[in-house]
């Protein structure tokens, strides 16, 4: 028998920001249904996984059912050369995520205004910065609050920042002298125990999962939601919508993994699955009134797909590093993110690694008979000598990079997968060129020794493809994450991004959910 419902909101998506709205919406006494695709991950069960893994990927931890179309499955992306890794599951993809929560700095905000490329967005950092503050809060971020990175502050942060790895000093101190600066990334790992959740033991598995849950996920958040009295639907894949005259949704209609079909009424949609499945669903859900898509009047509707370019330049050191040492990934290198060089180049964070992986020491010295004598002895002064730093670089939002159907490949319920048109611009090109150089100049700094660089188009940050913007004609949403097209229509997520910079995007998602979610609250209480 098919499940009919009534709400005041659907909220489909269970990642961060599909629940913080949804937890601020329900403890508002309003009736939420959360749609989730996927299914609850129990952190020791996915522990296991993990242990048990051969592969040990960003995946491993998390069951992806065969009937769910996910990145897990190699025929999601199809040899497709851009492959973002994401989790389709409740809490989404913050249970393998590294944590960092650095602020956009507001030159990102006015990439247009300031070098004359790019786009701006339709709002400012400092009418953001409030909503920064309470997503810190909400998640639970350790930092410096004495360094600002670039982005002013209103308030410290919740806990004082995650101490610096040994290696990280070392580093820090051969730099110092160069006048090149070290400090502690922000992050939404736990200093100190908070939130009901225990202080970070330094496992150095925080991607793909932090055993102990002193990294924040969205679970936690949707538990959070529920107990306010959400109702939180699993193995729920939604593919249609009704609309009235109004051009307003008025029920969504969604699938269950024996292919039956069901509908919830509502008052107020919002979409927040990520920048590949919202374009997806948006396009999917077209009808004889929509056949582009809903809420895409604009012709923009998947476009503009926007992520990190990353790279990664492992070093000998004389000096030991030992690295594995602490969580992953503590520390930048204040340089790079800002400055009248965007105009011609990508702006880049660095990150100092600090994640060890003995197997892949190993396998290189397997792969060459010349090493194999007192190979233990060598791969433990390999392990202790290596030291990584790497870069996130910046991508402009181009129309020509998108998200599209593609009618010859179905998922197991019959929907049409994503197909992707992406490529580097030359701006990020030539940042990536910049930066390269520019690490080689560190790592002589550090009298070090290159040994191995690696370059990929993700960094599993995929932004863009629902941008908002103040022009119907060229955004697909407003500054408010509203629809243009649908007036209860909203998009929660980095899809809405119309730019990048540097920043890891979970944050800036975060703090516009909070955003949304007020927004939203204050239409249903003024009844417009």
């Amino acid at each position: 028998m098919s499940e009919h419902y009534t709400s005041d909101v659907v909220v489909i998506g269970s990642g961060i920001a599909g629940a913080l709205v949804a937890k601020q919406l329900a403890r508002k006494h309003l009736n939420v249904i959360i749609l989730e695709a996927g299914e609850s991950w129990f952190r020791g069960q996915a522990h296991q996984r993990y242990q048990q893994s051969v592969t040990r990927d960003l995946s491993s931890p998390y069951k992806q059912p065969d009937w769910l179309a996910s990145p897990a499955q190699a025929s999601y992306f199809n040899k497709q050369a851009y492959q973002p890794s994401f989790l389709k599951g409740v809490g989404g993809t913050t249970w393998h995520w590294t944590a960092i929560t650095p602020r956009f700095l507001p030159a990102d905000f006015e990439l247009y205004t300031r070098y004359q490329i790019g786009k701006d967005w339709p709002i400012k950092y400092d009418e953001l910065e409030e909503y920064y503050v309470k997503a810190e809060y909400h998640m639970g971020v350790a930092g410096d609050s004495l360094h600002d990175h670039g982005s002013p502050r209103s308030q410290a942060y919740p806990m004082r920042p995650i101490p610096m790895s040994y290696g990280d000093k070392i580093i820090a101190k051969y730099l110092k002298k160069e006048n090149i600066h070290v400090a502690p990334l922000p992050a939404a790992r736990n200093s100190e125990d908070y939130d009901g959740r225990p202080s970070c033991k330094g496992n150095n598995t925080c991607t793909p999962l932090c055993p102990i849950g002193a990294a924040y996920s969205a679970d936690i958040d949707i538990k959070k939601a529920i107990h306010a009295g959400a109702n939180l639907i699993q193995h729920a894949v939604a593919y249609h919508f009704d609309i009235n005259e109004q051009s307003n949704i008025t029920a969504v209609h969604y699938k269950h993994p024996d292919g039956s079909s069901h509908q919830i009424k509502t008052k107020y949609l919002v979409v927040a699955c990520n920048s590949i499945e919202t374009p997806r669903l948006l396009l999917l859900a077209n009808r004889d009134d929509y056949p582009s898509g809903i809420a895409n009047s604009s012709g923009q509707l998947g476009r503009n797909l926007m992520d990190h370019t990353i790279f990664l330049q492992k070093f000998k050191m004389p000096e030991p590093l030992y690295l594995g040492r602490g969580p992953q990934s503590i520390s930048t290198i204040l340089v790079g993110r800002d400055g009248t060089f965007r105009k011609e180049y990508a702006a880049a964070k660095f990150f100092l690694g600090n994640d060890l992986n003995i197997q892949n020491i190993s396998t290189n010295m397997l792969n060459h008979k010349n090493k194999w004598n007192h190979i233990l002895e060598n791969i433990k002064t390999a392990a202790i000598h290596e030291g990584q730093i790497g870069a996130e670089i910046e991508q402009l939002p181009q129309e020509s990079n998108r998200i599209t159907l593609d009618t010859n490949r179905l998922d197991p319920l019959g929907f049409a997968l994503p197909k992707i048109h992406y490529q580097l611009s030359d701006y990020t090109q030539a940042g990536l060129e910049h930066w390269q150089q520019y690490t080689d100049k560190l790592i002589k700094k550090l009298s070090a020794t290159k040994t191995e660089v690696s370059v990929s188009l993700s960094s599993h940050h995929p932004c863009g493809t629902t941008i908002m913007g103040n022009n119907p004609d060229t955004s697909v949403v407003n500054k408010n994450c509203q629809s243009h097209d649908h007036s209860n229509l909203f998009i929660a997520g980095s899809s809405v991004f119309p730019a990048i910079g540097t920043a890891n995007p979970t944050l800036t998602i975060a703090a516009l959910s909070l955003r949304l979610a007020d927004y939203i609250i204050q239409r249903i209480e003024t009844n417009y």
